[in-house]
């Protein structure tokens, strides 16, 4: 978790101790954000993230806009100190006796809890008001630490407290530890005698049980050929003590070759350039891309960018917030798609879109046309999106796009080629109402043209003339199709009479029951238990299959459907 992230955990936790109006909760995230900013030597706000700077402004107003809690006056007190004074003299007697010796018992009727005099209890206002001080003032070393003099010297007046001096971590590199300088073990006056430590007790005998046996001496290790002869190890040579200012300590430093402390020292003193060049020298070329994109230096970066595994290029440049390069990367490997998305969050509408279409994804590059309000354009990314979903055989899809923008005739035309009992079905579910009737008319009229009353029972059927339908049905001798009709017309004695010659027992049987038929009843449940045969000329009916062909529709359509929502889902 970086500097930033960790302040902004912490706000959410003062913020938490705000609403409440806690001074005491709202110190320690104060401080944890003083700690926070002070490693990142902030010159002014605007060093920080936008989110960060936000966030870190508007939570320490509100602290610092927090009424200062008023003093209680000064003879509210006496008579509590008058009362606790009262109370350490009447105890005073019942002391003495105790305090003649250390064996005495104390007097009759007295408790331990009286021996001595309770202590007063804090002031919760007070408390309170020195809480409020200790707020202000930390509040001011966050303004301090973010760069803001200003803010922080009106938070340090307002406490009434002087600023004090932050204290400043020292660098690695300016204050080195020799190793000569660590006294030697077992020097006279460096470590504790062993006598001043208390004598240890002797360690009781173990008993019979506990003996423990004796391990069997250890081989030696058998000497390797191949392995030379370990020597002694040299004894490294103290480092010199660094002098001079900072630019100095770095020149020392890179001519002893120790580059990356040198480069460490650069860096915290924004001299990028010369970061970015000792830490490259010394291998460590992830640390050189950083201060390289810190500085800016676009042609070191892009030279630092090829060392890196393809897979982290991407991610570092982000962190890095180097769009400029991470756009090139992206370009240089075909991935518009990530391209476009950049240019979105640039708020670069019609680019994004250019981008998209170029990966393909259309129904986002129309959006975006749309968002830069380029319609012309968005309505010839619409017209290549209904003929790739034409062409995929989703003309469900197709119609849909084409009626969320007003295109009701085109619409239509994209569904005519399909079977018309299967566009008469799209065109309800999409609202066309009237163009779906006036193809069912034009179906109905053909059927009778053509003399086909299957076909024409059906249009009437779907067209809601079910009187007209179940009579059709009747007259084409189908009447295992009247039947649902007319029971759904609630001409129950045809329905019960067609099921009892279609031999449809349990139906026949439930109707009956309803009409309160004796006689047909009885006549039902004389009907034979297997299932009736189909009518002649059934199997080879043509409206027959025409209606298998319909209740294929349902999957049809659900198939698109789910096509249509995986290719918006995936795009």
């Amino acid at each position: 978790m970086g500097p930033g992230q960790r302040v902004i955990a912490e706000l959410s936790v003062l913020e938490k101790a705000l609403s409440k109006n806690d001074f005491a909760a709202e110190k320690g995230p104060l401080e944890a954000i003083v700690r926070s900013l002070r490693p990142m030597n902030l010159k002014s706000l605007d060093d920080l993230d936008l989110n960060t700077r936000g966030r870190l402004i508007t939570t320490l107003l509100r602290v610092q806009r927090q009424p200062k809690p008023a003093l209680p006056e000064a003879g509210a007190a006496a008579p509590e100190a008058s009362a606790s004074t009262e109370g350490a003299e009447s105890a005073a007697p019942s002391e003495a006796p105790a305090a003649e010796g250390e064996g005495a018992a104390p007097a009759e009727g007295g408790t331990p809890a009286e021996a001595a005099p309770a202590a007063p209890a804090e002031d919760p206002a007070k408390a309170k008001h020195a809480a409020w001080l200790d707020v202000m003032t930390l509040v001011g070393r966050v303004w301090r630490a973010a760069g803001d003099r200003e803010r922080s010297q009106a938070a340090f007046t307002l406490s009434g407290r002087e600023p004090t001096p932050e204290p400043e971590a020292p660098a690695r590199s300016e204050a080195p530890r020799e190793r000569s300088e660590r006294p030697e073990r077992g020097g006279p006056g460096e470590r504790r005698e062993r006598s001043d430590r208390p004598p240890r007790t002797e360690r009781p005998e173990r008993g019979a049980a506990g003996e423990r046996r004796e391990r069997p001496p250890r081989a030696e290790r058998p000497e390797r050929a191949d392995r030379p002869p370990r020597g002694e190890r040299p004894e490294r040579a103290p480092m010199p003590e660094l002098t001079g200012d900072w630019k100095e300590q770095a020149t020392q430093l890179e001519a002893m070759g120790r580059t990356r402390d040198a480069a460490r020292l650069h860096e915290r003193n924004n001299g990028f350039a010369d970061a970015t060049r000792l830490f490259e020298a010394g291998g460590d070329l992830k640390s050189a891309l950083r201060t390289a994109l810190a500085g800016q230096d676009n042609d070191a970066a892009r030279r630092l960018v090829g060392t890196l595994p393809p897979d982290q290029i991407g991610p570092t440049l982000e962190k890095a917030g180097a769009y400029e390069l991470l756009m090139e990367h992206y370009v240089a490997k075909a991935d518009f798609e990530n391209v476009a998305r950049l240019y979105e969050r640039a708020r670069q509408f019609d680019q994004a879109a250019l981008a998209y279409e170029r990966a393909n994804k259309l129904t986002l590059a129309r959006k975006a046309y749309e968002r830069a309000r380029d319609l012309p354009s968005a309505n010839r990314i619409r017209g290549l999106e209904v003929k790739a979903l034409v062409e995929r055989g989703d003309r469900l899809g197709a119609a849909t796009l084409l009626v969320a923008v007003g295109q009701r005739r085109e619409a239509v035309e994209v569904l005519s080629p399909l079977p018309p009992p299967k566009a008469f079905h799209f065109m309800q579910r999409l609202t066309l109402e009237d163009e779906a009737k006036e193809l069912a008319q034009r179906e109905l009229a053909r059927a009778e043209q053509e003399q086909k009353p299957a076909g024409r029972a059906r249009w009437l059927e779907l067209l809601g003339d079910t009187a007209a339908a179940a009579e059709t049905w009747t007259q084409a001798g189908r009447k295992d199709k009247a039947l649902p009709l007319y029971e759904k017309l609630g001409d129950l004695p045809r329905a019960a009479q067609f099921a009892e010659e279609l031999q449809q027992r349990e139906k026949a049987i439930a109707l009956y029951t309803q009409l309160n038929d004796s006689a047909g009843l009885e006549r039902a449940k004389a009907l034979p238990e297997a299932p009736a045969t189909p009518p002649p000329g059934a199997a080879g009916d043509k409206s027959e299959a025409g209606e298998d062909a319909d209740g294929a529709d349902g999957a049809a359509t659900s198939a698109e459907n789910a096509s249509s929502a995986g290719e918006q889902e995936s795009q």
